[in-house]
Parts: structure tokens; C-alpha cells; sequence
């Protein structure tokens, strides 16, 4: 699509243990920027033309190599086609292994209910684009500070990213991009406590860079 027309920013901020969407034509750039630091996002990319192909860390890893990839590397759908790329990470450690919180989690593990939850901050902002009941894809986990150690065992350490730190990707088709920011706020993933992300899209990633200033 030309994106000549496109204005050439966009801001939405996500509030603290929420959820919101936003439109990204292909060759947009979209940044993902944890206002306060310390706040894992949960992000999704769906094609805008068919909702059951979307951004697959899965596959990802298989594509790039890696389940941290970096700055200059491509990722693919659930059908291994491209789908973003990653143009700058200011913190080059995020997660591609845990699921989305749910209501589940919270209940079993923690015994608490009712609490918000990155599954249900899915739904709200995909609501109007009949999403209905289809299960909610892995997401990649911005910010989220996890490590595998030799024997297996998944460590969640306090995230690292500082106020300001971003990360950019290119849309490489038009998409759908989702992001939540988690309201996990019972295990590390939280860090000090549940904080605003903001998204950004821009026509070019000067752009981002100056919106930022």
C-alpha cells in the first residue's frame, strides 16, 4: 500500500494492565515504548486480511535461529512468511516462550479472580473484528525478562528495560498489531508495578526517533 498519504505519525498510549489496538499498512513502523520501564508487553500481528495468519514466535525461532532475536532480523507467521522486522531494540531481551496470562493462571496458581488479564485485553481490543472464540495466538512478550537455565528450568526475572526504552519493527503487510500492557502483577514479570506502554506509528523510523525527542 503507498503510504505517501499516511500522516506521518500516530500515538496511542496503552494504560497499565490493559489492552489496545492499532492499523499498520505494510512499510510502517511501529515502536513499542515502555514509558516508566520495568512493563512487559504482550504484542501480537495479525494479518489484516485473514486473522488466522499471524506473527508466530514459534516459527519465529525456527526462521531467525534464535528465541532472542535482534535488531535486522526478519519474522514469519504461523505459515512462515514474513511478517515484521525488527529495526532497533534499545533492550535486546524480550520473551518468546510463555503464553498470555488468562483468567486460569491467575485462579489456579494465585487463587485470585476476576483479575484483568493479557487474554481478555486480547478480546476487548480485537472486539468489532469478529474474533469470537478462536484461540488467542502465542504472543511475543516485550520487556519480559526470562531465562532458560542448562537443566530447562524457565527463570521470570524483574524486567530491565528503562523509562524510554523501544523497541521498532517494520510491517512487512498490512496488519493488525495488538498490544497489552500485562497486568501480571503477583511474579517478577510485573517488575515495581503495572505501568503505561505507548505504540507509535510512523512512516519512517526518523520519524519514531523524533517523536520521541
Amino acid at each position: 500500500m503507498d503510504i505517501s498519504n499516511i500522516p506521518d505519525t500516530k500515538r496511542i498510549t496503552v494504560p497499565g494492565g490493559y489492552g489496545k489496538s492499532i492499523l499498520a499498512d505494510r512499510g510502517q513502523y511501529i515502536a513499542v515504548v515502555d514509558l516508566e520501564g520495568g512493563q512487559c508487553g504482550d504484542f501480537w500481528a495479525l494479518d489484516i486480511n485473514d486473522l488466522n495468519h499471524f506473527l508466530s514466535p514459534m516459527h519465529s525461532w525456527i526462521h531467525t535461529g534464535t528465541i532472542q532475536p535482534q535488531a535486522g532480523d526478519e519474522l514469519v507467521t504461523n505459515r512462515r512468511e514474513p511478517v515484521l522486522t525488527i529495526i532497533a531494540d534499545d533492550v535486546g531481551w524480550h520473551d518468546m516462550l510463555a503464553p498470555a496470562c488468562d483468567r486460569q493462571r491467575y485462579e489456579r496458581y494465585y487463587g485470585v479472580t476476576d483479575h484483568r488479564n493479557c487474554c481478555d485485553n486480547f478480546r476487548e481490543a480485537m472486539s468489532g473484528r469478529d474474533w469470537g472464540n478462536r484461540h488467542i495466538p502465542q504472543p511475543f512478550n516485550l520487556f519480559m525478562n526470562t531465562f532458560v537455565e542448562p537443566d530447562g528450568k524457565m527463570i521470570i526475572r524483574n524486567p530491565i528495560s528503562k523509562p524510554g526504552d523501544k523497541i521498532i519493527f517494520r510491517a512487512e503487510r498490512d496488519l493488525v498489531i495488538i498490544v497489552s500492557a500485562c497486568p501480571m502483577d503477583l511474579n517478577p514479570v510485573g517488575g515495581e508495578g503495572i505501568t503505561d506502554l505507548k505504540i507509535i506509528l510512523a512512516n519512517s523510523p526518523e520519524a519514531i526517533l523524533t517523536d520521541l525527542t
